[in-house]
C-alpha cells in the first residue's frame, strides 16, 4: 500500500452507509466488517497569536495541552473574564487565566486564558510525562451527557468555549482545537462504540506513515456493574461509571500497519445498562 492510499484511508478504513460507518478489519484470512457507532476527525489549527517564538516561551506553551480557541472581533472586558472564573491564576492588563466551573467536579475543570484583544482559550493542562496518572489525557474532555444521535455533540472544552462566550454575550460558532504540547499535530480523531449488552467491537487500522502523538481514551457506563474495555487481547480499563487515560494504550498495543480490534463490553444488563467507549488519536500525516 503506497503512502497516498495509507494517507486517503485515514486512520481508519470506512465506508459511509446510512446506518452508520462500517470499518474494515481482517481476521485470519477472511475480510469481515464491524460497525462504528461515531467517528468525527477534526483538523487542529495554530492560533494566530501563538505564531511569533516569542510567544513560545509564554505560559501557554509550558502549561496547556489540549485547547480549543475563538477570537472575536473586538476588545473585551477583563473583568467580565474574572467574574465568570471561579478562581483566577493569573491577571495582567493584557490578559486573565482562570479555572471555569465546567465538569462533573473540579478535576475536569478546564482552565481558561482571556485576552483583551478578543482571544478566548480554554484548556486542559498538558500531560506530566515524569507522572502519567496525572490528568492531562485528550479522554478527560469527553462529556458523554453530550453524546447524542451517534455524535458527539460537544466537549468540556467547546462547553467552556461557549460559556465564556455567553458571558460577553456573544457566539462562537467557529471552534478551533490547537494541542501546545504538540504544534506540529494537524488532526484529532473521535471513534466511538457502545453496546446494551454483552460485546460490542469495531476494528482500527493506523498506517505506519502517520506521526501519532497521543493515544487516549474515555469510557463509561450507566451501572455501577461496570465496563471492560479492551484492544484486541489487552484489558486497557475495567471499572465503572466515567473514567479515561492514556499511558495504557502504547506504541505496542496500537501497533501500525496491522488491524486491531477494539472491544467494550457491559458486565451486566439490566433495564437499560449501557457501556461507551471513545478512542481518541492525535497524529499528523
Amino acid at each position: 500500500m503506497d503512502k497516498r492510499m495509507k494517507v486517503g484511508i485515514l486512520l481508519i478504513a470506512v465506508l459511509s452507509v446510512s446506518s452508520g460507518l462500517y470499518l474494515f478489519s481482517r481476521n485470519s484470512d477472511s475480510r469481515t466488517n464491524a460497525l462504528a457507532d461515531a467517528r468525527q476527525e477534526l483538523s487542529l489549527g495554530r492560533p494566530a497569536f501563538a505564531q511569533s517564538m516569542a510567544f513560545e516561551t509564554s505560559f501557554l506553551y509550558r502549561e496547556a495541552g489540549i485547547a480549543v480557541y475563538f477570537n472575536t472581533t473586538g476588545p473585551l472586558n477583563l473583568n467580565t473574564a474574572k467574574n465568570a472564573l471561579i478562581n483566577v491564576e493569573n491577571a495582567t492588563d493584557e490578559y486573565v487565566i482562570g479555572s471555569l466551573q465546567i465538569g462533573p467536579s473540579s478535576d475536569d475543570y478546564p482552565h481558561c486564558f482571556v485576552h483583551r484583544d478578543g482571544w478566548i482559550v480554554v484548556y486542559y493542562l498538558k500531560v506530566n510525562h515524569a507522572n502519567e496518572a496525572t490528568a492531562g489525557w485528550l479522554g478527560k474532555m469527553i462529556d458523554w451527557s453530550k453524546y447524542q444521535s451517534s455524535k458527539l455533540q460537544g466537549t468540556y472544552l467547546t462547553e467552556g468555549l461557549d460559556y465564556m462566550a455567553t458571558q460577553y454575550m456573544i457566539s462562537a460558532p467557529y471552534k478551533q482545537y490547537y494541542h501546545f504540547e504538540y504544534p506540529s499535530a494537524t488532526k484529532l480523531l473521535f471513534v466511538v462504540k457502545s453496546t446494551g449488552v454483552g460485546t460490542s467491537t469495531f476494528n482500527i487500522y493506523v498506517p505506519g506513515n502517520l506521526t501519532v502523538y497521543e493515544r487516549s481514551w474515555s469510557c463509561t457506563c450507566t451501572d455501577w456493574h461496570g465496563y471492560i474495555f479492551q484492544i484486541d487481547t489487552n484489558t486497557i480499563s475495567s471499572s465503572a461509571y466515567r473514567n479515561y487515560g492514556g499511558p495504557q494504550i502504547t506504541e505496542e498495543i496500537l501497533s501500525a500497519d496491522m488491524f486491531h480490534v477494539v472491544k467494550i463490553t457491559a458486565n451486566f444488563y439490566v433495564g437499560g445498562q449501557n457501556a461507551y467507549v471513545c478512542l481518541l488519536l492525535l497524529y499528523s500525516t
